[in-house]
């Protein structure tokens, strides 16, 4: 690891504790002073599984020590079945990724889906290319959507990845201009560490300069040669970024990796590094 584990674990621990010491301990002393227990994985590490038998999926993500998710579907699953499914298992689910097509074509019918899964936050999770031109234009549809999220009882954030970090043809970042033309009362942003690090940003910085506005966090590593990594084994420096994030009151961190080769290797290793 490239980062001593003691220090991410009590950076991680405020993530829910505020009043826990970020201080390091001392050798000898214990990690942290009460175990943290609210880490969340991003289901699309383990779509595959999840799509091919998502009760048995769950449970070993339980077993592995998370305690959240965050959906991508439902795996074949009615939104309510499986809200009571997670119950059963000791999950939760309190963030789901909405694709584009849904938020443009059944708005309605996907946040009665997000809700009556028992999420808090319905998110916007990706752009295809052809959809990376009007930034403008995108915010003030994302402030209808988060308008329309309200009203279902959720909150609504964007999900980043590295293209929002390249300048436009007129010098401008896209996660600039979305900041600065969403209602901030109404748009949250969900940070993804890696994307931001892999185009140059680094995540704590991001936090440091928008924190007002980053709801939840995406937790994945990254490589000196820029691949990606579980969490705690790569370069970001993740013991300063979850410190800020205890700072700045972010309940959520989900772990991910993207295409990972074995994805419950990569999620064991990343929850071992966190909680130790």
């Amino acid at each position: 690891m490239s980062i001593h584990r003691r220090h991410l674990l009590t950076g991680l621990s405020g993530l829910s504790l505020a009043a826990l010491s970020l201080t390091p301990f001392p050798v000898g002393a214990a990690m942290i002073r009460q175990p943290y227990q609210k880490i969340g994985l991003q289901l699309y590490t383990v779509r595959e599984a999840f799509a091919a038998d998502p009760v048995a999926t769950l449970q070993k993500v339980r077993a592995l020590g998370y305690d959240y998710v965050e959906a991508t579907s439902f795996g074949g699953l009615a939104p309510a079945a499986l809200k009571a499914k997670l119950a059963e298992i000791g999950l939760a689910a309190p963030s789901m990724h909405v694709g584009l097509a849904d938020w443009q074509t059944r708005t309605e019918a996907a946040l009665d889906e997000v809700a009556a899964l028992g999420a808090d936050y319905a998110v916007l999770a990706w752009l295809p290319p052809e959809a990376r031109k009007d930034w403008k234009l995108l915010a003030e549809k994302m402030n209808g959507w988060a308008a329309k999220a309200r009203s279902h009882g959720l909150k609504f954030a964007y999900h980043n990845h590295d293209f929002e970090f390249t300048k436009t043809a007129e010098g401008e970042l896209p996660f600039h201009l979305l900041l600065e033309n969403t209602d901030p009362a109404l748009v949250g942003f969900e940070l993804d560490c890696y994307w931001a690090s892999f185009a140059g940003h680094d995540p704590l910085h991001v936090l440091s300069e928008h924190g007002d506005r980053i709801r939840m966090l995406h937790l994945k590593d990254k490589l000196a040669d820029g691949a990606m990594a579980p969490v705690g084994e790569g370069v970001i420096d993740y013991a300063a970024v979850l410190a800020k994030a205890n700072e700045l009151d972010i309940k959520y961190g989900f772990v991910e990796h993207d295409n990972p080769a074995d994805p419950w290797a990569s999620i064991a290793t990343s929850i071992k590094n966190l909680k130790g």
